[in-house]
């Protein structure tokens, strides 16, 4: 899988709504009027997200000493993590996914209104949201990666562990991810703010 990918369909549970509030999965029966604005939310959010994701899957030139190059690209990570991750993978898949800025704006609409316990619920769908894109994408890599003898590793993201955040730049460039319009702005966080980055390896069944 790479290029870009439209057309995902996502789910987000209730229940994940509210463990992203850490409220716990109490308010999921649906009950009160927690669960009353929950279900608002979800519907609203799923009006606004667009959800979208970009892939380029490369094969690993090199692996050693706590950096990660890619075969016929100056793309190189930097971070012992990620190489010990990818050390036993032949190839590896760079993901950028986002829901968009709709639902971000509309969050923050909310909370100039003092709308706050609407706008956290949305922009606690929304931070599911984007998870629920880059699973369905992993989804359709495993697939793939089953197909041709492939297992997939864990996904893994700048910002975490000694990958740091400021590598954020050169993982947009190398996935061309200004296509489904992400960003990174001067603090290395992306826009929109529902959005994500990670690497995954392939690892060989004969490995």
């Amino acid at each position: 899988m790479s290029g870009v990918v439209t057309g995902l369909e996502i789910s987000v549970a209730p229940a994940a709504v509210l463990r992203r509030m850490g409220m716990g999965s109490s308010g999921a029966r649906g009950a009160g009027e927690i669960g009353s604005l929950i279900a608002r939310g979800i519907e609203a959010g799923r009006r606004l997200v667009a959800p979208a994701a970009v892939c380029a899957t490369i094969v690993i030139e090199r692996c050693a000493g706590g950096v990660v190059s890619f075969e016929g690209t100056g793309f190189v990570i930097r971070s012992a993590d990620v190489a010990g991750l990818l050390a036993p993978c032949a190839r590896a898949t760079l993901i950028g996914a986002t829901v968009g800025q709709g639902l971000s704006s509309a969050s923050g609409r909310l909370m100039a209104g003092k709308a706050m316990t609407e706008a956290m619920i949305l922009d606690a769908y929304g931070s599911e949201a984007v998870e629920a894109v880059v699973d369905a994408v992993v989804e359709g890599l495993g697939r793939e990666a089953g197909a041709a003898g492939f297992t997939l590793t864990r996904r893994f993201s700048p910002g975490y562990g000694d990958w740091p955040l400021s590598s954020q730049p050169g993982v947009l460039d190398a996935l061309g991810a200004a296509r489904i319009g992400i960003a990174a702005g001067p603090e290395c966080i992306l826009a929109p703010e529902k959005s994500v980055t990670a690497v995954l390896g392939w690892v060989s069944r004969d490995t």
